[in-house]
């Protein structure tokens, strides 16, 4: 005669079945994708759309470590941060855009900021500029129409912009809070001018001036490829940047190809990215 199983032990495989069936978050899929020993048959059944299952953990080189942070979820969406960290110390942050089928998350796209690799070649030769070659580049420029830049403080400004550009997005972060006060200054200001999205204008405020300057805000604009409730402070024109919005309903809606990624930076400021052909 079979003997019973204590009550105990039936409660315990109940609750246990539904949550071993339970369907994972984002961020454990994350992790999971970028493992070096992901197995396929899990990579098959948590990719959709354009993401074809690479790259994935299975074709990162020796030295390479994956960190993730959720930076955005709703009932159907989710972004997660995936920061690369390799051997040498570079760093370089990418966003997997998740969307929820059949009750299942799945990846279906890797973003990164388009001509990255472009900037990445000018900041190195700018950097790579002697201070007499500089001398020389200025005497030449300075009798030029429309040059890249005719003093050392342009030189020093671009060359800035794009390595605060180039950053990790914890640098951006960083680079926030330490002028925090001269951000909500240049917000006040710019709160006081007319801003018509109909009305195009390189910036509402002048950014180069000494106290604005370190922020490293090339122009500041509303409208354009983020919501006109928005206010946006660009580092070199485009792509990344940080914005204003007095509430949340005003953010733009998250997607690969268009506003990738948000970060919170509190008090209605918002860290951005975008693809820049939209």
């Amino acid at each position: 005669m079979m003997k019973r199983l204590p009550t105990f032990i039936l409660i315990s495989c109940m609750l246990y079945i539904p949550c071993s069936g339970q369907a994972l978050k984002p961020l454990d899929i994350a992790k999971e994708l970028f493992n070096p020993a992901v197995k396929q048959t899990f990579i098959d059944k948590h990719i959709t759309g354009d993401y074809n299952g690479h790259p994935s953990g299975k074709d990162f080189a020796t030295g390479i470590t994956p960190y993730f942070l959720i930076t955005h979820q709703t009932a159907n969406k989710a972004v997660v941060t995936m920061t690369i960290v390799d051997n040498k110390g570079g760093v370089t942050d990418k966003y997997l855009h998740f969307t929820k089928e059949d009750s299942r998350w799945k990846m279906y796209a890797i973003a990164t900021p388009t001509l990255a690799r472009m900037h990445r070649r000018i900041k190195d030769e700018m950097e790579a500029i002697t201070p007499t070659q500089l001398d020389s580049l200025l005497t030449i420029y300075q009798q030029q129409e429309n040059p890249p830049y005719k003093t050392k403080e342009d030189f020093s400004f671009i060359l800035n912009s794009l390595r605060l550009k180039l950053a990790p997005d914890d640098s951006l972060i960083a680079h926030f809070q330490r002028h925090k006060a001269t951000f909500n200054q240049l917000l006040k200001e710019v709160n006081k001018t007319s801003k018509s999205p109909e009305t195009e204008t390189p910036t509402l405020v002048n950014t180069r001036t000494a106290a604005y300057s370190p922020l490293l805000i090339s122009n500041v604009t509303t409208g354009g490829f983020l919501p006109v409730e928005c206010i946006d402070f660009h580092v070199m024109n485009d792509q990344v940047g940080y914005l204003y919005a007095r509430k949340k309903k005003y953010l733009p809606e998250l997607r690969p190809d268009k506003v990738m990624m948000l970060r919170s930076l509190g008090n209605g400021w918002y860290l951005y990215k975008v693809n820049i052909y939209l």
